[in-house]
C-alpha cells in the first residue's frame, strides 16, 4: 500500500533506536542536550495533503514548525532553529523518502526514509553521509 502521510497525524516518541543513532544526530548538528530531550519527547505532528503537496505542521522544544512540500520538487524545509534546507520528498513505494543534497552547508547528504511497520509505529532509516541508522517512534 502507497505510504499515506495524513496516517502521521498524532502524538509520536521515539521508542527504539540503532546503536548508531546519536552518532548520527551528532553528524546532523544535534548537541547531545537536544538529543536528550529528543529522546523522552512526543512530537504532535498534524499533517494535510493536496493532491501531492503536503503541509506538515509539529511542536518541538516551545517552536511550531510549519512546512509545505511538493513531492517530486525539491522546495525548502525550516528546522525549530530558523535553519533552512533543501530538500525533496518522493513516494517510494510504501515509503516517504527525504533527500536533503547538503545538509549542513558543507556537503552533508542526508536521506531518510520512513514507513510504516502498523497503525501506531513507525520506522524511520537514516544514511546521514557514511553512517547508517534507524529509529522507531511510536503513536503516544
Amino acid at each position: 500500500m502507497p505510504f499515506d502521510a495524513t496516517k502521521m497525524c498524532g502524538k509520536w516518541k521515539i521508542a527504539d533506536t540503532s546503536d548508531s543513532f546519536a552518532q548520527i544526530m551528532a553528524k546532523m548538528g544535534v548537541p547531545k542536550e537536544e538529543l536528550d530531550i529528543m529522546m523522552g519527547a512526543e512530537f504532535p505532528l498534524n499533517i494535510s495533503q493536496s493532491g501531492d503537496t503536503v503541509t506538515a505542521k509539529m511542536d518541538f522544544m516551545g517552536t511550531t514548525i510549519e512546512n509545505t512540500n511538493t513531492y517530486g520538487v525539491q522546495g525548502v524545509e525550516t528546522d525549530h532553529h530558523g535553519k533552512k534546507r533543501k530538500v525533496t520528498y518522493t513516494l517510494e513505494g510504501d515509503s516517504l523518502v527525504a533527500v536533503y543534497p547538503d545538509y549542513d552547508g558543507s556537503g552533508l547528504q542526508v536521506r531518510t526514509c520512513r514507513r510504516f511497520v502498523d497503525d501506531n509505529t513507525m520506522r524511520e532509516d537514516l544514511n546521514v553521509g557514511d553512517l547508517e541508522g534507524w529509529a522507531t517512534s511510536k503513536r503516544c
